[in-house]
């Protein structure tokens, strides 16, 4: 009787037990789906299925594994071959930039060019960020007690990623480019067209307000202009481009990664003049007629090639100027050009004489050894046709002496 009941008690656990497993997964996704905004059970059972899930992908992590490295082997051949040439273009592009480096020391030393040196600043790590439908911020780990003010500048390993608006003891508020109150002065790096950057909450910020649309090239290089004093100059911001909504955009350059680690370096903050920089005076034009004076030092003649100046200081009278200068070039243009051609052709004609007298002479010469050769069978008539020399005088010149 026993074995009986052990028996059918038995049959019936497995029952049992697929129903109780049923149940507690059933109350399990109820409790992670109704419990999604305290995040304290789904996350538990996320660390649940992340452990759950490293353990079965780990045979599939390392099949992966050996395929790419069985690639990589039958492949490196042309990687290499790849590799080993772009290096040698690296190499030449170094030198180059070298050689252009210090021809660009140079040219500053000779002219005193007063270049802007960005400062090695602090480095410091992006804690949080603050994402809103009209802000974009984030939060440093460094502040006053570091040194940082407001209006630092934020910079990545790619390039310009905002300014400080706020200071805290140990943090600073950063405003990203992409906020809605970012404004910033760039300008093309070739075509050196100025704009504004405006952030409008995208990826993308706006160029506004810009001079030479046309001379912007799709795909080039956007940095800061330095042109409000605060931004140093040459920071690289991103890629200009041409929007679908027809607008000219720049691709942040400092997104192209995530931003993690930043430099802070102070300002530029140029102090303005200390004496208000006043206009000069300019005395009318002189009239007709009048007598002045002449001035004493400091006045160079005119070349003799230079353009008039003209009597009254007005645009009329410089274009007027400029237009009479222009003519007269373009006419000593016109006579230089004649006088060449007429150069060209005088020595045409110039050898072409040679040639002929050198002809000549070669037709005339008679061949050696025999005096009475004619040079050629035509010329034996007109030889023979020619009349005799006459003989000498025999009186001899005046003032000679008898024989």
């Amino acid at each position: 009787m026993a074995r009986r009941g052990n028996r059918r008690t038995g049959g019936a656990g497995p029952l049992v037990g697929v129903a109780v497993l049923t149940a507690l997964i059933t109350a399990g996704v109820t409790i992670l789906v109704t419990d999604q905004r305290s995040g304290s059970v789904a996350g538990i059972a996320s660390d649940v299925s992340g452990a759950i899930g490293g353990v079965l992908m780990a045979p599939v992590r390392w099949g992966e594994g050996l395929v790419s490295s069985t690639g990589s082997f039958f492949g490196g051949a042309g990687l290499n071959q790849k590799l080993k040439e772009e290096n040698l273009a690296l190499l030449q592009w170094r030198d180059q930039a070298k050689a252009m480096a210090e021809r660009l020391d140079a040219y500053e030393k000779l002219h005193g060019v007063k270049a802007e040196q960005l400062p090695q600043g602090l480095t410091g790590r992006l804690i949080s960020e603050s994402s809103g439908p009209f802000a974009k911020s984030g939060i440093v780990n460094l502040g006053a007690t570091a040194g940082v003010k407001v209006n630092w500048i934020v910079l990545n390993q790619n390039g310009l990623v905002g300014r400080v608006i706020a200071v805290g003891s140990d943090t600073s508020r950063v405003l990203f480019l992409a906020d809605g109150d970012s404004r910033v002065p760039v300008m093309g790096e070739t075509t050196r067209a100025r704009a504004i950057a405006i952030g409008d909450k995208t990826s993308a910020p706006r160029l506004a307000h810009l001079n030479t649309p046309t001379l912007m090239r799709d795909g080039e290089r956007v940095m800061t202009s330095g042109d409000d004093g605060i931004f140093p100059r040459g920071i690289a911001v991103g890629q200009a481009g041409l929007a679908p909504d027809k607008q000219w955009r720049v691709r942040l350059a400092s997104t192209a990664s995530p931003i993690d680690f930043v430099r802070l370096v102070p300002p530029s903050n140029f102090p303005p003049p200390l004496d208000p920089v006043t206009a000069p005076s300019l005395a009318p034009p002189p009239t007709e007629g009048a007598v002045t004076s002449p001035v004493q030092g400091g006045v160079l003649p005119l070349a003799a090639d230079a353009a008039g100046v003209p009597t009254a200081a007005t645009p009329e009278a410089i274009r007027a100027a400029q237009a009479l200068r222009s003519s007269e070039i373009e006419a000593a243009r016109a006579t230089a050009a004649r006088l060449a051609k007429e150069r060209d052709v005088a020595r045409e004609q110039a050898r072409q004489a040679d040639a002929a007298r050198l002809a000549a002479e070669s037709r005339s010469v008679p061949v050696a050894g025999s005096a009475t050769a004619p040079a050629s069978s035509a010329s034996e008539p007109a030889a023979q046709a020619a009349p005799a020399a006459p003989p000498a005088a025999s009186n001899p010149p005046s003032g000679a002496p008898k024989q």
